[in-house]
């Protein structure tokens, strides 16, 4: 998915300063650096709100044209919607999943987010309306889905975002 020309720029700044940081560091503190500028270029790709740290009520037609990733999620859930499908949502961060979640909220698509923190009645609620059909869209962190769900509903698997470890992923 491109980057657009926020996210390219804001990726290139970072690249270049963390760049100047690495080189004058060495052994683990240098690891360290290497590590943090790779979660960040992960955030810039998923959307700049969420590597800025910016609070996103609701959605709009900026917050959306900020992300080669949200325009492309967008399409895509348009053209399941419309053939009456269903799909989970998968993102490392619980941030980018709240973004998504209050975006697909202000276009009207039913959602719900389940994340590390959502209580077992809540969660068992949010199973139940995805696998009856309520909610054709449920939005998860990564880690907080391994954790025994059954959702045979489910028609499309969307990773928004790539976790480091492959096997994370089959088990989504």
């Amino acid at each position: 998915v491109p980057l657009t020309r926020e996210q390219a720029a804001l990726y290139e700044a970072v690249v270049r300063e963390s760049m100047l940081a690495i080189e004058t560091s060495d052994g683990i503190a240098r690891r360290g650096l290497v590590l943090k500028l790779l979660g960040a270029l992960k955030q810039i790709c998923d959307h700049p709100a969420l590597y800025l740290k910016e609070e996103t009520a609701g959605s709009d037609s900026r917050l959306l044209a900020r992300s080669g990733k949200l325009l492309l999620l967008d399409e895509l859930l348009d053209t399941l919607l419309a053939e009456d499908g269903s799909a989970l949502v998968f993102t490392q961060y619980v941030g980018m999943a709240r973004l998504i979640t209050a975006h697909l909220t202000s276009r009207a698509v039913p959602v719900d987010l389940l994340h590390g923190g959502t209580p077992v009645p809540e969660r068992e609620r949010m199973v139940d309306r995805f696998q009856s059909g309520a909610t054709p869209v449920l939005v998860l962190s990564l880690k907080a889905a391994g954790t025994g769900l059954n959702l045979t509903r489910a028609g499309h698997v969307i990773h928004f975002d790539r976790w480091w470890n492959p096997a994370v992923e089959e088990q989504a």
